[in-house]
């Protein structure tokens, strides 16, 4: 009888692998580096762990359901193929073909906001929410869309590929430069790695986004000005979609995300302002894994569909 569910999150900074029981209970997790991973064979080192925590569990691989995994990219869903990660530079990355040949069992690839919001869903801060706007602040920035109780995946994908989004309309008569090849315009102004490549370029010194978040903290202006205009992209972007989809909620996830709690009365203030309807506005508390959660519900769905 089969009893488990594998499960990845692969992010822009880490990797996180986990091993879920059949009734949804996490059992355990493990962490990668992602720019370790990416040096050498990406697959081969996501079977190697996955195995090895198999091993740790005692656990043989006849008894795994399938594995779940959450990519930072346009997937094609059907196919379990990537069709666009920059920040993994992967065009057209055959990954389920390659870990299903890998680890035998049946492999399910979903885009990373699309897998969280599932994992809010099933387990987090949108357990009976018909209609919210899920948007992950992380390294870069998406969103995921929940109408009538059901992720909606886009003609192409593509939905909610925020990070491409235009909050500054001077962009549309200069252009701008990316933050890294491949970002959008508000991934690069208020995603995790714009923020951090926009006080490197003002200060001169290299930071990660947790790093900028305590300058924040501690008063330094530099770091002050450019949290304070990214709230802003984020904040009108939120307001663009919320006058178009009129969601219950909007959720935000990610790393980034859960940092900007004390800017919740000036992002609420705006939408008062600003759109017919606001929504309730909430921070996810599954403490990035949203991700996890929501590849057992991907992998869940799919062998229960089969």
């Amino acid at each position: 009888m089969k009893k488990y569910v594998l499960t990845v999150d692969i992010g822009g900074t880490s990797i996180e692998c986990g091993l879920f029981d059949w009734s949804g209970n996490l059992l355990s997790t493990s962490l990668l580096h992602t720019m370790e991973v990416l040096q050498g064979d990406v697959v081969e080192q996501l079977a190697e762990e996955l195995r090895r925590k198999m091993d740790e569990n005692g656990i043989l691989i006849e008894k795994v359901f399938g594995l779940g995994v959450g990519v930072p990219g346009i997937v094609d869903v059907k196919s379990g193929v990537v069709l666009k990660a920059p920040s993994l530079k992967w065009d057209n990355y055959p990954l389920r073909k390659k870990l299903q040949e890998l680890l035998q069992v049946p492999v399910y690839i979903g885009n990373d906001v699309n897998t969280g919001l599932l994992g809010e869903v099933e387990a987090g801060s949108l357990q009976h929410v018909q209609h919210a706007i899920y948007m992950m602040i992380g390294t870069s920035i998406g969103v995921g869309l929940l109408l009538n109780g059901e992720v909606y995946e886009g003609h192409q994908f593509s939905v909610g590929e925020a990070g491409y989004m235009i909050t500054d309309k001077s962009v549309l008569r200069e252009g701008f430069q990316p933050a890294r090849s491949g970002y959008g315009f508000l991934s690069s102004k208020a995603g995790g790695f714009g923020m951090a490549h926009e006080y490197e370029k003002k200060t001169g010194k290299p930071v990660s986004a947790k790093e900028l978040f305590y300058l924040v903290n501690e008063g330094y202006g530099a770091a002050i000005n450019i949290v304070d205009e990214a709230v802003d992209h984020i904040t009108s972007a939120l307001i663009n979609m919320t006058t178009i989809l009129n969601p219950e909620v909007i959720l935000l996830g990610g790393g980034v995300g859960r940092e900007l709690s004390p800017y919740f009365e000036k992002i609420e203030g705006n939408l008062e302002k600003y759109v017919p309807h606001k929504p309730k506005l909430r921070i996810s508390s599954m403490q990035n894994r949203s991700v996890l959660y929501g590849a057992f519900s991907l992998c869940r769905k799919q062998v229960k569909s089969t």
